[in-house]
Protein backbone atom coordinates (compact mmCIF):
# COMPACT_ATOMS: atom_id res chain seq x y z
CA UNK A 1 0.00 0.00 0.00
CA UNK A 2 2.77 2.34 0.82
CA UNK A 3 4.46 1.85 -2.42
CA UNK A 4 1.47 2.49 -4.45
CA UNK A 5 1.18 6.09 -2.67
CA UNK A 6 4.89 6.40 -3.12
CA UNK A 7 4.65 6.03 -6.71
CA UNK A 8 1.12 8.20 -7.57
CA UNK A 9 3.19 11.10 -5.40
CA UNK A 10 6.01 10.38 -7.43
CA UNK A 11 4.08 10.74 -10.87
CA UNK A 12 2.36 13.55 -9.54
CA UNK A 13 5.64 15.16 -8.54
CA UNK A 14 6.70 14.30 -12.34
CA UNK A 15 3.76 15.87 -14.29
CA UNK A 16 4.13 18.78 -11.87
CA UNK A 17 8.20 19.39 -13.27
CA UNK A 18 7.03 18.77 -16.74
CA UNK A 19 4.24 21.58 -16.49
CA UNK A 20 6.54 23.68 -14.67
CA UNK A 21 9.10 23.21 -17.22
CA UNK A 22 6.79 24.26 -20.27
CA UNK A 23 5.44 27.09 -17.66
CA UNK A 24 8.95 28.42 -17.15
CA UNK A 25 9.80 27.83 -20.94
CA UNK A 26 6.96 29.82 -22.16
CA UNK A 27 8.07 32.62 -20.04
CA UNK A 28 12.19 32.63 -21.74
CA UNK A 29 10.59 32.37 -24.98
CA UNK A 30 13.06 35.03 -26.48
CA UNK A 31 16.22 32.41 -25.59
CA UNK A 32 18.64 31.68 -28.13
CA UNK A 33 20.28 28.07 -28.43
CA UNK A 34 22.83 29.02 -31.05
CA UNK A 35 25.49 31.53 -31.65
CA UNK A 36 28.38 29.08 -30.34
CA UNK A 37 29.20 27.46 -27.16
CA UNK A 38 29.46 30.59 -24.56
CA UNK A 39 26.26 31.74 -25.55
CA UNK A 40 24.75 28.33 -25.16
CA UNK A 41 26.38 28.06 -21.58
CA UNK A 42 24.47 31.30 -20.69
CA UNK A 43 21.25 30.74 -22.25
CA UNK A 44 21.29 27.02 -19.68
CA UNK A 45 22.51 28.76 -16.87
CA UNK A 46 19.99 30.63 -17.65
CA UNK A 47 16.78 28.38 -18.26
CA UNK A 48 18.26 26.04 -15.15
CA UNK A 49 17.84 28.91 -12.57
CA UNK A 50 15.12 30.33 -13.42
CA UNK A 51 12.57 30.33 -10.68
CA UNK A 52 9.75 28.32 -12.32
CA UNK A 53 12.20 25.91 -14.31
CA UNK A 54 14.49 24.93 -11.25
CA UNK A 55 10.95 24.58 -9.38
CA UNK A 56 10.46 21.71 -12.05
CA UNK A 57 13.63 20.04 -11.47
CA UNK A 58 13.45 20.52 -7.71
CA UNK A 59 9.99 18.20 -7.99
CA UNK A 60 11.14 16.11 -10.93
CA UNK A 61 14.14 14.87 -8.02
CA UNK A 62 12.19 14.32 -5.15
CA UNK A 63 10.08 12.50 -7.95
CA UNK A 64 13.02 10.13 -8.91
CA UNK A 65 13.96 9.95 -4.76
CA UNK A 66 10.31 8.85 -3.85
CA UNK A 67 10.38 6.68 -7.03
CA UNK A 68 13.27 4.82 -5.65
CA UNK A 69 12.05 4.33 -2.63
CA UNK A 70 9.02 2.93 -3.65
CA UNK A 71 11.24 0.94 -6.09
CA UNK A 72 12.58 -0.32 -3.36
CA UNK A 73 9.15 -1.79 -1.45
CA UNK A 74 7.88 -3.16 -5.05
CA UNK A 75 8.26 -5.07 -7.95
CA UNK A 76 9.42 -3.59 -10.67
CA UNK A 77 7.14 -4.44 -12.67
CA UNK A 78 4.53 -3.48 -11.04
CA UNK A 79 5.88 -0.05 -10.67
CA UNK A 80 7.15 1.01 -13.91
CA UNK A 81 2.93 1.18 -15.48
CA UNK A 82 2.23 3.80 -12.86
CA UNK A 83 4.98 5.82 -15.14
CA UNK A 84 2.23 5.96 -17.70
CA UNK A 85 0.02 8.49 -15.69
CA UNK A 86 2.62 10.69 -15.76
CA UNK A 87 0.99 11.30 -19.60
CA UNK A 88 -2.29 11.45 -18.26
CA UNK A 89 -1.71 14.26 -15.70
CA UNK A 90 0.64 16.02 -18.32
CA UNK A 91 -2.29 16.02 -21.35
CA UNK A 92 -5.02 17.14 -18.40
CA UNK A 93 -2.78 19.58 -17.00
CA UNK A 94 -2.00 20.82 -20.89
CA UNK A 95 -5.40 21.41 -21.99
CA UNK A 96 -6.34 22.96 -18.28
CA UNK A 97 -3.64 25.14 -17.87
CA UNK A 98 -2.04 26.01 -20.90
CA UNK A 99 -5.62 25.86 -23.14
CA UNK A 100 -3.78 22.92 -25.61
CA UNK A 101 -5.80 20.83 -27.76
CA UNK A 102 -6.59 17.12 -27.11
CA UNK A 103 -7.88 15.48 -30.24
CA UNK A 104 -9.96 12.67 -30.21
CA UNK A 105 -6.96 10.29 -30.26
CA UNK A 106 -5.23 11.65 -27.92
CA UNK A 107 -8.08 11.28 -25.02
CA UNK A 108 -9.00 7.53 -26.47
CA UNK A 109 -5.16 6.82 -25.88
CA UNK A 110 -5.35 8.16 -22.49
CA UNK A 111 -8.27 5.83 -22.15
CA UNK A 112 -6.32 3.00 -23.34
CA UNK A 113 -3.43 4.20 -20.87
CA UNK A 114 -5.92 4.51 -17.82
CA UNK A 115 -7.50 1.00 -18.93
CA UNK A 116 -4.05 -0.62 -18.87
CA UNK A 117 -3.07 0.58 -15.56
CA UNK A 118 -5.96 -0.76 -14.49
CA UNK A 119 -5.69 -4.13 -15.94
CA UNK A 120 -1.52 -4.31 -15.20
CA UNK A 121 -2.48 -3.48 -11.58
CA UNK A 122 -5.15 -6.45 -10.46
CA UNK A 123 -3.97 -8.86 -8.38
Amino acid sequence: MIARLLLIVSVVFAASGQVLFKKGMNSLADLSFSGGIMNLLKTLVTVVFSPIVFSGLVLYALSTVLWLVALSKTDLNVAYPFTALTFILVMAASYFLFSEQLPVNRLVGGGIICLGIIITSIK
